[in-house]
């Protein structure tokens, strides 16, 4: 058996934030660019899976991905959240699948030796206003205000107004079943997890 670490490709097109998390789960995994042994593609959206680099690579996709260093859609709600051009919209009840960073890299690490496609998710597809929630204890425990459907149309930008009211959610419960992946809860992790020196 060879003493030399797995040389593991990481493709990330849209998040790369995720690579220290990965390290962190993978210490005797050596991160390389080229000349890889295993092949793993990551992708928030999933119409990226198309474009994978390598058909027998490992490929997720992990929709709306927390951890530091977001983009996407948890990005553009912590930056409203922050700037105070976050509302929750009354009678919204919109859901979207969530994972944190964390879970991504045990997620690699479970599926590494066996190449295929995989939804990974957090299993809780929380409403937007539960993450926003959990966002806002984060940033210093931001106050978010609930308005009527017009008033939300007239403060919030029509985009972040349209994304907050429609259902994103994905199903990760077959790599759950397969892999006996057990996620946390973004909501929960967020709203718990006491952060410190070793924390990513």
């Amino acid at each position: 058996m060879s003493d030399k670490p797995l040389k593991l490709r990481i493709v990330t097109p849209d998040s790369e934030f995720v690579l220290p998390y990965i390290e962190r789960e993978l210490p005797d995994v050596e991160l390389v660019d080229t000349d890889a042994d295993i092949t793993v593609f990551i992708t928030q959206d999933i119409n990226q899976l198309s474009h994978r680099p390598d058909e027998t690579a490992v490929a997720l996709h992990c929709p709306n991905i927390v951890g530091t260093g977001m983009s996407g859609k948890p990005m553009k709600m912590a930056r409203a959240i922050a700037s105070g051009n976050y509302y929750h919209i009354q009678g919204k009840e919109a859901r979207l699948s969530t994972v944190h960073a964390t879970d991504v890299a045990k997620a690699v690490a479970l599926a590494l030796h066996s190449p295929g496609v995989y939804t990974v998710t957090d299993l809780c597809d929380p409403t937007y206003d539960s993450l926003a929630d959990a966002l806002a204890h984060r940033i210093k425990d931001r106050r978010i205000y609930t308005l009527k459907g017009l008033w939300a149309k007239l403060l919030m930008s029509p985009s972040l107004r349209r994304m907050v009211s429609t259902d994103d959610t994905h199903d990760g419960s077959d790599f759950a079943s397969r892999f006996d992946f057990k996620p946390v809860s973004v909501v929960e992790y967020l709203m718990t997890h006491v952060y410190d020196d070793e924390s990513l």
